[in-house]
């Protein structure tokens, strides 16, 4: 962090000279370390915080649909299980999932809250937008109900109809492309490289440069450290790793039949 000591230092020069970028430089690094020390208390997620929202979410995604079904309720288990949450966290994740599913649950009011507190960090909240497409496409299907609620939910996180449309291609392209890599989809070398393009998010003529960019931009956004630096919490980490790991395949597949080895 030294963008204060930069700022100040310039703007002290500007009006003192020499005196003046001295004290600058002093007072922006005074203005960094408070800054850290901001993002290190008020920065690291509240782990309750996000679980919370997560379920509760999830739970009013279920209920959407008119009715929670088994295979919706075995998913969330094995989503907790997953996450290895703990006993109190995991009945705390699983009273916030019966609160989503209640009829006059505040999914608005809910949501823009978490994102009031994460207003700085736009990548977490993609990723939450991410974990919880991962969930909504569990099944193969996607309800128009459910779209209605996804948009609802990215809309309070600041985000457009547009970019949720972009993510929804790539949520379901990586669906089809980790069940390609496992060999359980039966998918072609054409279809499964088609995949690969769409979990980058790019067109299947993209020249390889822009594919590559693709790639850095995404690896930048997910990448686990990044993540947890901004605040992530710990049980989501592994989350994190499997896109991670999602998005470097597609881009390996991309390459190898490319022919580039840059």
């Amino acid at each position: 962090m030294f963008w204060g000591k930069v700022l100040g230092g310039f703007f002290g020069y500007l009006f003192l000279r020499f005196p003046g970028l001295l004290l600058g430089v002093v007072i922006g690094h005074w203005f960094d370390r408070a800054l850290q020390q901001s993002m290190r208390q008020g920065g690291a997620v509240n782990q309750r915080l996000f679980t919370d929202t997560l379920f509760a979410v999830l739970g009013h995604l279920a209920k959407s649909k008119g009715r929670v079904t088994e295979q919706d309720i075995d998913y969330v288990n094995a989503l907790m299980q997953h996450l290895k949450l703990n006993d109190t966290a995991r009945e705390q994740a699983q009273k916030a999932f019966r609160e989503g599913k209640n009829t006059d649950f505040p999914l608005d009011a809910k949501v823009s809250e978490f994102r009031r507190q994460l207003a700085w960090r736009r990548d977490i909240l993609q990723f939450f937008i991410e974990q919880v497409l991962i969930v909504a496409l569990h099944d193969g299907q996607l309800d128009q109900a459910e779209y209605d609620v996804l948009l609802r939910i990215t809309e309070a996180l600041g985000f457009r109809r547009a970019q949720l449309d972009l993510w929804l291609q790539m949520a379901q392209a990586g669906q089809r492309f980790r069940g390609g890599q496992a060999g359980t989809s039966g998918a072609s070398a054409a279809s499964q490289l088609d995949d690969a393009y769409a979990v980058l998010g790019v067109d299947r003529k993209a020249s390889f440069a822009e594919v590559k960019k693709a790639y850095r931009k995404l690896m930048s956004k997910h990448h686990p450290d990044k993540l947890a630096a901004q605040g992530l919490p710990e049980e989501m980490r592994a989350s994190a790793q499997e896109k991670a790991r999602e998005i470097q395949a597609a881009y390996e597949v991309i390459k190898s039949q490319q022919g580039n080895g840059n």
